[in-house]
């Protein structure tokens, strides 16, 4: 299962002019141990898409925004 994040701008809250400007796909990789889970990360942009090398463990408990903002952390922005 895969948990997406969609950015997206609204012109002027006009819907008819909506626009994706990112994605986040953050996908499942199997149980670690003692309740944290590993995760993997792709990241698709205009103007990059690309994986992330490294795995996020979250514990499930923690709620998805968490696992969210680790994500995010990890995300080389410049």
């Amino acid at each position: 299962m895969t948990l997406r994040v969609i950015l997206q701008v609204v012109p002027f809250g006009d819907e008819d002019k909506v626009r994706e400007i990112g994605r986040l796909d953050i996908f499942n990789k199997g149980e670690f141990s003692e309740g944290f889970h590993r995760y993997g990360v792709i990241d698709f942009t205009p103007n990059q898409e690309g994986m992330f090398n490294e795995e996020i463990y979250h514990e499930r408990k923690n709620g998805p925004w968490i696992l969210v903002a680790k994500a995010l952390n990890r995300l080389d922005i410049k």
